[in-house]
């Protein structure tokens, strides 16, 4: 029985949720990303197909990802102009792009299979079961 209420204390505090599915993940790449009018589409389908796996923190973390490339290019410019420019001169942040998105996927991996193991042995040893 002990072991069984230290199992539960240690899980407690954790929410045991599958992953979210390809509508599901669409639908947040969506919220994170919106379509910027003018610009050129977002591949939602590409995240969506390559995010297989991805926890909805690990799909935050690729949209925060590609949400600053835009200001890693405008800090480059910034950075190698040699002198200080007027306000009114400055550049502007552009868009997020589709190669900013291949690079979010390339840097951020998944995380949610780190704890897999952990999951499946509680579901094993304390989890319920359809007896048939």
């Amino acid at each position: 029985m002990l072991d069984k209420a230290v199992a539960f204390n240690h899980i407690k505090n954790q929410i045991l949720a599958p992953l979210p599915e390809p509508d599901a993940r669409r639908a947040m790449f969506e919220e994170l990303l919106p379509e910027q009018h003018g610009e050129k589409a977002l591949p939602y389908d590409t995240l969506v197909e390559r995010s297989e796996g991805y926890s909805g923190s690990d799909i935050r973390l690729v949209c925060k990802e590609a949400a600053m490339q835009p200001l890693r290019r405008l800090m480059s410019v910034l950075e190698s102009s040699l002198e200080q420019l007027p306000d009114n001169e400055l550049p502007k942040v552009g868009p997020i792009t589709p190669d900013d998105i291949e690079i979010a996927l390339k840097n951020t991996r998944p995380s949610a299979h780190l704890h897999a193991h952990r999951y499946e042995k509680f579901n094993t040893d304390y989890g319920s079961q359809i007896l048939g």
